[in-house]
């Protein structure tokens, strides 16, 4: 918000302005009775000069207001003496410069919020950078990886396979090391796969967030010795991919820390929109959040937190009395 009203003009024409306002409000002083004091009103233009200029301005023009105020009340003032009269002026002037140094105090405040408050948006603004950064190169590393390296062993299947018929038709031992090689082939290419999907969830653009999750449990029952659960609850559909993005490496980093540091074997990844709220929650029979940061888990569920921050989503994290963590995501829905 920007509070400067005149801000392409100069300190000049401000400091002459505030002085034809202090002079009318001396004016207007004189006229007046010393019973009806225009006192505080001098500190209108001493602000004005102050907040569009500088503290050094300021107090010169408290002084000017207070040497303003002295003649304007010189005739009517009830002082006995001219010693009490010029100790009273005295008294207006400092309190006219101390109404200068509060008025700086309070814009160099404000210049110093308005700077956090940039610094903290521009940050934001560079972190958010950084995840989309992040998610493409890891989209990148999942297609190359699918594209290529998954393409290249597909290859080598075939050139396997065709070694094996002709060792197999020539009755040669080594058709069964061949049948070896091609069976831990096959496993590696499964794997690759599966690190490709959870680098890049295709499915994300295709069927939405339930299919990538669904998935990413396909592939962790299939890969790691744990059992888990997807249920899915109402009428699940994201427009926004980014979000949808997010929730899902969410899910991913739960499913992880679960697996790698709480040591989890049972698992459950519920997914639950009722129109106006979407929740993930994902709960898990491990050995609970403080054995789990132990264990390094610690940077996942920052990150996850992060992820919950950045698409204005809360993030709630606990540990169970009977052992496991329950992870929840709660999203405000758009109406």
């Amino acid at each position: 918000m920007k509070w400067n009203i005149f801000p392409t003009q100069p300190k000049a024409v401000i400091a002459l302005e505030a002085f034809a306002l202090a002079v009318a409000i001396g004016y207007i002083d004189y006229l007046t009775a010393w019973e009806t004091s225009l006192f505080v009103f001098y500190a209108a233009p001493i602000l004005f000069v102050t907040w569009y200029g500088d503290r050094r301005s300021g107090v010169r023009f408290a002084i000017l207001s207070a040497a303003i105020w002295f003649v304007a009340n010189y005739e009517a003032n009830p002082y006995e003496t001219s010693e009490g009269y010029a100790w009273a002026t005295i008294n207006r002037g400092v309190y006219f410069v101390f109404v200068a140094i509060g008025c700086t105090a309070m814009r160099v405040q404000r210049e110093e919020n308005r700077a956090k408050i940039e610094a903290m948006t521009r940050t934001r603004e560079l972190e958010q950078e950084l995840v989309r950064a992040s998610e493409r190169e890891q989209m990148r590393i999942g297609q190359d990886l699918h594209d290529g390296v998954c393409q290249s062993l597909a290859a080598i299947d075939c050139a396997t396979e065709c070694l094996k018929v002709e060792l197999e038709r020539a009755a040669l031992p080594q058709a069964s090391s061949a049948v070896v090689i091609q069976k831990m082939l096959r496993e590696t290419m499964v794997e690759a796969r599966s690190l490709a999907r959870g680098l890049f969830p295709v499915q994300m653009d295709i069927q939405g967030l339930p299919a990538a999750i669904d998935e990413l449990v396909a592939t962790t029952n299939r890969l790691r010795q744990t059992t888990v659960s997807f249920t899915t609850h109402g009428e699940l559909h994201l427009e926004n991919r980014e979000t949808a993005m997010h929730l899902h490496r969410i899910a991913q980093e739960a499913l992880s820390n679960a697996v790698r540091h709480a040591h989890a074997t049972q698992i459950t990844i519920d997914l639950e929109d009722d129109g106006r709220t979407l929740v993930l929650t994902i709960d898990d029979n491990g050995r609970g959040l403080s054995a789990m940061d132990k264990s390094g888990a610690g940077m996942g569920l920052r990150t996850m937190r992060y992820r919950a921050q950045v698409i204005g989503a809360c993030l709630d994290v606990s540990s169970k009395p009977s052992g496991g963590t329950t992870i929840c995501c709660t999203l405000n829905l758009p109406p």
